[in-house]
């Protein structure tokens, strides 16, 4: 039993993402290079790379001031991991850096980065290249003065190609300001540009920049704020932090969990879905946990009562098949018109129909059944698209013919392996098999959230990030579909794995 997937959702806003699209595409194939972005009328539809991801987490706050403590386990995107922050000035003029201007898990600022006492600055020592499309997009949560909303201090986001700034926003090439009292200006090399919106202050300001050639798109604490930028962004950026303090005793400025993308590529987005196996069942009732980053989430029977969110593939197998023999139940056809009423009266809230888990090898169905069936379905519900995900040995057998010989009443297939980390090849083997074997169908990643080839969280939060990349690179993937939270893993025993997914899920399904 593994997973399914489906559809789209997900809107952003004036020139940010628009995921929005109910279409099946037909693309070509390849684990290649391919991806997002594409301008139409001030929208753009486009997939997200990830840069970098530092939520500040379980820093010694003794060690160095925790500035660069426990790196691995704070950042979380794994080629980035164990890169340092740099102190600087955040001024424009020389002074003294002292190590205590910047620290991370201070116990005021638990998990946080936190500026102490006056102006000050971090630099990620690392550059961020900005893609094809030149586009970055920051997330981060801010408070310019804790405690405090109506004070002229303010905390600054920066990118600038130059390493020797100093961390001062009008010495960057582009800077973002945003006050304790919720002002918010933005610079491009130490020159103003005109804000159009108006932020509430507030005691936390959590912050979206999606920064593009022309354009800033701010969205903080919901309030959207716009700029026109009419000067060149950096192609290769470092990433500035600041923080400039008004000298009063007491004041601390903090940034948390700082999150940056880049435009993967300039052609239209190809990964829409995103979401769970078994997330409502046998394993019980998750759909509320997940409904914030998620568009496509198993459940095993739909009625009156079940949430209204159209992110739901529905289970159709036991209408059809009993047990695991593979016979076609004699009154299948009388079983399959009781849930389609139910389907019918609740069709809105349905994506997708995931008939029989595995065929071929969990349950052996027969070819001439298993056509059959989809023609039934597509009959009643032409317009309803139908998943299937298969085990591997079933893909890989070059003896076996049955997933050709499916006809085209699928619509997207996918199949399930899970392996160590150092063997993911054999992921991407599998599913370049798959694609051969069904030309005309899209196809879903089945990521894992269990310890099956991978021995702890962590290795299993960096397989997440595989199947992300691999995702990214193949414009015949539309989603993807975890298996093994609720029926193998529980929450608490991954929780590194869940802040990646849900890290992956909104870069889908909200961006």
């Amino acid at each position: 039993m593994k997973r399914l997937y489906i559809l789209l959702v997900a809107v952003l806003i004036f020139s940010g993402c628009n995921k929005e699209d109910d279409s099946i595409k037909q693309d070509e194939i390849v684990i290649g290079d391919n991806s997002e972005n594409m301008l139409k009328s001030g929208t753009i539809d486009c997939d997200w790379g990830f840069e970098y991801v530092d939520n500040f987490n379980g820093a010694d706050v003794s060690n160095n001031y925790g500035l660069n403590d426990h790196l691995a386990y704070r950042q979380l995107y794994g080629p980035w991991k164990n890169t340092n922050w740099i102190r600087k000035e955040g001024t424009w003029y020389a002074k003294i850096i002292q190590p205590w201007f910047s620290q991370v898990n201070h116990p005021f600022n638990p998990n946080a980065l936190s500026f102490h006492l006056e102006h000050s600055a971090v630099m990620l020592n690392k550059q961020i290249a900005a893609g094809p499309a030149t586009r970055y997009r920051a997330s981060f949560s801010t408070d310019p003065v804790k405690g405090d909303v109506s004070n002229s201090s303010w905390t600054s986001f920066m990118l600038d190609g130059n390493s020797s700034k100093k961390g001062y926003a009008t010495e960057t090439e582009f800077a973002f300001i945003i006050g304790s009292n919720g002002s918010v200006q933005v610079f491009q090399n130490g020159n103003s540009k005109s804000v159009n919106g108006i932020v509430t202050p507030a005691a936390e300001y959590k912050v979206v920049l999606d920064i593009m050639p022309n354009q800033l798109v701010a969205t903080i604490n919901g309030i959207q704020v716009t700029a026109v930028l009419d000067e060149s962004l950096p192609a290769f950026a470092y990433v500035f932090l600041g923080a400039y303090i008004e000298n009063q005793s007491g004041h601390v400025s903090w940034f948390d969990d700082l999150v940056i993308n880049t435009q993967h590529s300039t052609t239209e987005g190809h990964v829409k879905h995103y979401g769970y196996y078994w997330a409502s069942g046998a394993y019980g009732e998750h759909l509320s946990e997940v409904e914030d980053y998620t568009n496509f989430n198993f459940i095993a029977s739909i009625t009156s009562s079940t949430p209204n969110t159209r992110t739901h593939v529905l289970q159709a197998r036991w209408q059809f098949w009993a047990d695991s023999s593979g016979n076609l139940r004699p009154d299948w056809l009388t079983q399959w018109n009781l849930l389609l009423a139910d389907i019918n009266q609740n069709i809105d809230k349905i994506k997708a129909l995931y008939v029989v888990d595995e065929p071929f090898w969990a349950v052996n169905v027969g070819l001439s059944d298993y056509n059959t069936v989809l023609n039934q379905i597509k009959s009643d519900l032409p317009n309803m698209p139908v998943i299937a995900v298969f085990a591997y040995p079933t893909v890989e057998d070059i003896n076996d013919t049955r997933i050709a010989g499916i006809n085209s009443s699928i619509d997207w297939v996918g199949a399930d392996k899970y392996v160590a980390i150092d063997n993911f090849n054999q992921v991407v083997n599998m599913n370049n098999l798959l694609m051969n074997i069904r030309p005309d169908n899209d196809i879903f990643l089945i990521p894992q959230t269990h310890f099956e080839g991978t021995l702890s969280d962590a290795e299993v939060a960096e397989i997440n990030w595989k199947f992300y990349n691999a995702a990214l690179g193949n414009n015949k993937v539309r989603g993807l579909w975890n298996f093994g939270l609720w029926s193998h893993q529980q929450p608490s025993e991954v929780p590194l794995t869940l802040e990646v997914q849900k890290l992956i899920g909104k870069a889908i399904v909200l961006y």
